[in-house]
């Protein structure tokens, strides 16, 4: 009883530490979108690392840190104080410098977490004897993503040992997550630059923004016995609203999701990117996925101020039974599928409103069944509604015909609908995003 009292606390104080950490997360992304378009481009980059430095001295309890900025060939381009910017003198002879030495070098050449517990006993603390404080114990954090480091912060403290391991986690979670902002910030001065170049340059720019739309979205999709998966996402412009995502979940369940953010550009990729940090931290506290869907709008309707909202579809599939319950707020219904036909799942009165529009609206969870050899299709509305040079629709019924004809197919069925489509609008421009799940339980092999 004791143990299990201890390991409680331990638990509850774990995910106290991560709260924290994601309203941290939360506020940055907020004004992150509120500046998306009316910012100067320094100025959005300048705040990125502010409020990084800031958050994460906050939970690390303690207001004496620094944030370097590096480019990528790992030259310093910025730097911060947590007592206020770095003063001129010393910004000149940082900004071009390697760091090469002490705990940043360290942590550079490691790119992993740097605990220096004494820094009399550590060798890689490096006194400098004009330092204006004592440090006895300090953390370096590398701002890492997809194996880019962005910077690294350290954070230092005069008591020996104040890093405890809780902090260590947590800060490396926060800083991690927060590498993203600084890559929107510079995804954003990238392509404000780039407008005023050449064509060529343009063209550049689109792919540099399809890369970071592809690096929101899972790199694969989940490798589960008895079960195939498919999935393709194609923006419709440099970067667009639809997402989706898979969550690994206790107990041999997977969580599937599928959306649809209201408008487009980077204002709709902050929010996807948010919203999708959101939807990961709250699945795996929560087993209804309508008591989910609660709680994600009620955070979205407290950033009314942006006028955003997202249609979506969250499904909980027990890998180990096929039993799939789901909640649908505001987007188009699944299809559910076999050989024998195709039928839409889910009655109208199972579809509740889109997220972050109504406070107090409510969603019921649906349950079924996939029995072998039966799938299920989620899709956005980029695919029924594209449309020829005559403006006739793609429309549901085309959807439906490939579908029932690649039903124990998945992969192929995602390719031949999205070729589909393309025939289908010719010349005409894709004009909205196209997603597109697919899942099939298979038949067991004697």
């Amino acid at each position: 009883m004791v143990e299990t009292t201890g390991f409680l606390k331990q638990k509850i104080q774990q995910l106290k530490l991560e709260s924290r950490a994601c309203r941290a997360q939360g506020q940055l992304f907020e004004q992150l979108i509120e500046m998306a378009g009316s910012a100067p481009d320094q100025e959005l980059l300048k705040i990125s690392m502010q409020r990084t430095l800031e958050v994460t001295a906050q939970l690390s309890g303690t207001d004496i840190g620094s944030l370097f900025l590096l480019n990528d060939q790992g030259l310093v381009t910025d730097s911060l104080l947590t007592r206020g910017e770095v003063d001129i003198d010393m910004k000149s002879r940082l900004i071009g410098s390697v760091l090469d030495q002490g705990l940043a070098g360290w942590v550079k050449t490691h790119l992993d977490v740097g605990l220096i517990h004494d820094t009399e006993t550590d060798s890689r603390w490096l006194s400098l004897p004009s330092e204006p404080y004592s440090v006895r114990s300090a953390l370096a954090v590398p701002i890492i993503r997809h194996n880019t480091l962005f910077g690294i912060i350290t954070l230092m403290h005069p008591e020996p040992d104040h890093f405890k391991d809780e902090y260590v986690e947590i800060v490396q979670t926060a800083a991690s997550q927060m590498a993203l902002a600084i890559e929107m910030a510079r995804l954003y001065i990238k392509s404000e630059e780039l407008h005023h170049l050449r064509e060529r340059a343009i063209e550049r720019d689109l792919d540099l923004a399809r890369q970071v739309q592809e690096s929101f979205l899972p790199g694969q999709v989940p490798q589960v016995d008895g079960f195939e998966f498919a999935a393709l996402s194609q923006p419709a412009h440099a970067v667009g609203g639809d997402f989706y995502h898979f969550f690994n979940l206790p107990r041999n369940r997977l969580g599937i999701a599928i959306g649809d953010v209201s408008g487009k550009g980077i204002a709709a990729a902050l929010f996807m990117a948010r919203l999708t940090s959101d939807l990961q931290y709250h699945a795996a506290l929560y087993s209804d996925p309508a008591d989910l869907f609660k709680k994600l709008n009620t955070i979205l309707c407290g950033r009314s101020q942006q006028g955003m909202f997202v249609t979506m579809i969250y499904m909980i599939l027990e890998t180990d039974t096929g039993h799939v319950s789901w909640v649908n707020a505001g987007h188009l219904a699944p299809l559910h599928m076999k050989k024998t036909g195709v039928h839409m799942l889910g009655e109208s009165e199972r579809k509740g409103p889109p997220l972050g529009i109504l406070e107090d609206a409510v969603w019921k969870a649906a349950r079924v069944c996939l029995k072998p050899n039966i799938g299920i299709l989620l899709y956005t509305d980029g695919i029924i509604e594209a449309r020829n040079t005559v403006s006739e629709l793609f429309g549901l019924g085309r959807l439906t015909r490939i579908a029932r004809r690649y039903a124990d197919e998945p992969a192929v069925m995602v390719r031949q609908i999205t070729r589909a489509v393309q025939q289908f609008s010719q010349k005409n421009s894709q004009s909205d995003d196209l997603t597109l799940i697919s899942c099939l339980r298979k038949e067991k092999q004697p």
